[in-house]
C-alpha cells in the first residue's frame, strides 16, 4: 500500500479545500467554503447510521439545488464511504441527485469522480487503463461525459496543452467541462499535488468547481503526505477536517465509540466482529 487509507481520506478532504499556486502563493476555494455545512452535516450521518439513510440525508442536510457546483462537492462523504463498494456507491449517488432534483449533467459527473476517488482508495489508479475501466463499468453516463471522457483519453496519449483542452471542451455543459478538465488535471500529473492544482487554476474562469475537484482527486491520490507543507498549514480549520476523516474512516471500518461509558471525555473505543457489523445500505 503505497498510503494509508486515512491519510487519504485527510488527503481528499484537505486537497479539496486548498489551491496551491505556488509556495508563496495559497488560494482558499471559497466553493468548499459555502459548502462546508452540507460536508460536515453528510459525515456526521454517515458515523452517526455507520451507514446511508436516504431520509436523513434528504431530510437533514440541505442543498441549494440551483447550484449543482455545491451538490457534488457535498457528495464527497458518500464517495469516501463507500469506495470500496463502486456498485453500491453508484446507486447511492443516483438516490441522493434525484432526492436533491439534480439533473443528469451533475448526476453522471459526480459519478465519475466517485469512480476515480474509489480507484485512487483502493490502491487500483492507473491513469493509462482508468478512463477505459470506467467508460466499462459506469453505464448510463450523459453522452456528453462519455464522449469527452474518450476524447480525454486521445488527448492523454499525445503532449496536449490546457489551451488544446479547453479549446475542444468549449461547447459542454459547465458542469461536465469543470469535471472532465479535473480528471485531466489528475490523470497528466497524478503524482504531483501542487502541479495538478495550479494548472486547474489556470484553466479557462478558473472555475471553483474545477479546482476544488482536482483539489480532491489529487488529495486522495497522494493523501495528506503529497500536499505541500505551506499548503497544508493554510487551509482553513485543518484540525476539524482532520478529525472529520479519521471519524468516517473509523464508521466505514466498524469502529464506534462506546457511548454506555460513564466517561464523557474520552469515550473507549470498540470494533465489531465482522459477523455483527451492520450492512452499508
Amino acid at each position: 500500500m503505497n498510503h494509508l487509507l486515512s491519510s487519504r481520506f485527510q488527503g481528499a478532504l484537505i486537497g479539496g479545500n486548498t489551491v496551491y499556486l505556488s509556495s508563496y502563493q495559497i488560494a482558499p476555494n471559497q466553493l468548499i467554503i459555502d459548502t462546508t455545512p452540507a460536508l460536515t452535516s453528510g459525515i456526521a450521518s454517515l458515523i452517526y447510521h455507520d451507514r446511508f439513510v436516504a431520509q436523513d440525508w434528504a431530510k437533514n442536510i440541505s442543498i441549494d439545488t440551483s447550484n449543482p457546483e455545491r451538490s457534488i462537492v457535498a457528495m464527497l462523504p458518500l464517495m469516501l464511504f463507500f469506495h470500496d463498494d463502486r456498485v453500491k456507491l453508484r446507486e447511492i449517488l443516483i438516490n441522493v441527485s434525484h432526492a436533491w432534483q439534480l439533473d443528469w449533467e451533475t448526476c453522471s459527473s459526480a459519478i465519475a469522480i466517485g469512480y476515480i476517488i474509489s480507484r485512487s482508495l483502493t490502491e487500483s489508479f492507473d491513469p493509462e487503463t482508468i478512463i477505459p475501466q470506467l467508460l466499462d463499468e459506469m453505464n448510463n453516463l450523459h453522452p456528453l461525459l462519455f464522449q469527452s471522457l474518450s476524447t480525454i483519453t486521445q488527448l492523454l496519449e499525445q503532449p496536449s496543452s490546457l489551451h488544446q483542452i479547453t479549446r475542444r471542451l468549449t461547447t459542454l455543459h459547465p458542469m461536465i467541462e469543470s469535471t472532465i478538465l479535473a480528471i485531466y488535471c489528475i490523470l497528466s500529473t497524478p503524482e504531483d499535488f501542487s502541479l495538478a492544482t495550479r494548472r486547474a487554476y489556470h484553466v479557462k474562469n478558473r472555475s471553483p468547481l474545477t479546482c476544488a475537484l482536482t483539489g480532491i482527486l489529487a488529495g486522495a491520490q497522494n493523501s495528506l503526505t503529497g500536499i505541500p507543507l505551506n499548503g497544508y498549514l493554510a487551509t482553513q480549520d485543518r484540525v476539524e477536517w482532520l478529525s472529520a476523516a479519521e471519524n468516517l474512516l473509523n464508521a466505514w471500518a466498524g469502529v464506534y465509540h462506546n457511548y454506555s461509558s460513564q466517561s464523557t471525555a474520552n469515550y473507549p473505543l470498540s470494533v465489531a466482529s465482522p459477523r455483527v457489523m451492520q450492512r452499508r445500505n
